[in-house]
């Protein structure tokens, strides 16, 4: 949970500097890993352990930063490189 928590908060950092993608991304992947594990784990303890909630949380807190830190990606990839070359296709009128 706390990893995914770290990954949503560094999203701004994501959005400002093309660094913050190396951070959000993994941290995300890593939070979904360890939540489904802390999850297995709690069902396999037959109710001896808690923390299946936390477990959830962690899930959807690294899915929903490493989904939106892929969109960026995306988004950044598109508007810097394919824009531009669409933008010089479009022809100009010559006056």
């Amino acid at each position: 949970m706390v990893l995914g928590i770290i990954s949503i908060c560094a999203l701004p950092l994501a959005c400002c500097c093309g660094l913050g993608e190396v951070i959000v991304i993994p941290l995300g992947i890593v939070a979904v890993v360890l939540g489904f594990m802390a999850r297995n784990r709690v069902a396999a303890s037959q109710g001896t352990l808690g923390g299946g909630s936390k477990a959830l949380a962690g899930i959807v807190t690294g899915a929903t930063a490493a989904a939106i830190g892929i969109m960026l990606v995306i988004a950044i990839f598109v508007f810097g490189f394919v824009s531009p070359s669409i933008l010089n296709a479009i022809p100009t009128p010559s006056g």
